[in-house]
């Protein structure tokens, strides 16, 4: 919806509960791609590298398959690092939503649900030479992200 002549593809979990995910994402026309930090991870960072090459726009949850909820994973600023493309932050809201009792809580729309999507601007990701530069380009990530939770 926000850049309609631009193909993408969402991150999503390999495992059982991905699969389900992944086709509702297909439905809305994006392509997927399968992977997480613990199941075919490289093959799915290659993959999404791929995609930027292409022009094309990468969604992925920040915190990752396991979380901790609100705390960025490092592969988000590996892929931004190795491609040169800019984060985005988005953050949605829902009027009426049913929340998971799963570690992150995942949240799914109820049907009809008015939704707020919350976009900040581009933030460049700078590279690093030790894991304490690492570290801190995360962290600055992992602030724009929660700083962006805190303007709805």
């Amino acid at each position: 919806k926000f850049f309609p002549d631009r193909r993408g593809a969402a991150l999503i979990s390999a495992s059982r509960d991905g699969a389900l995910l992944a086709e509702l994402v297909g439905r809305f026309g994006y392509e997927t791609v399968r992977g997480s930090s613990s199941r075919q991870g490289a093959t799915a960072l290659r993959q999404l590298a791929e995609v930027i090459a292409d022009g094309g726009n990468v969604v992925i949850t920040p915190d990752g398959p396991r979380g901790p909820a609100y705390q960025l994973g490092p592969g988000i600023i590996f892929l931004a690092q190795k491609t040169g493309a800019a984060v985005v932050p988005l953050s949605m809201e829902y009027s009426s939503c049913w929340r998971l009792r799963s570690w992150d809580r995942f949240i799914l729309p109820k049907p009809f649900s008015k939704v707020r999507a919350i976009l900040g601007g581009p933030h460049a990701v700078a590279r690093t030479s030790t894991d304490a530069e690492f570290e801190n380009e995360r962290r600055k990530l992992e602030q724009v992200l929660l700083d962006l939770l805190e303007r709805k």
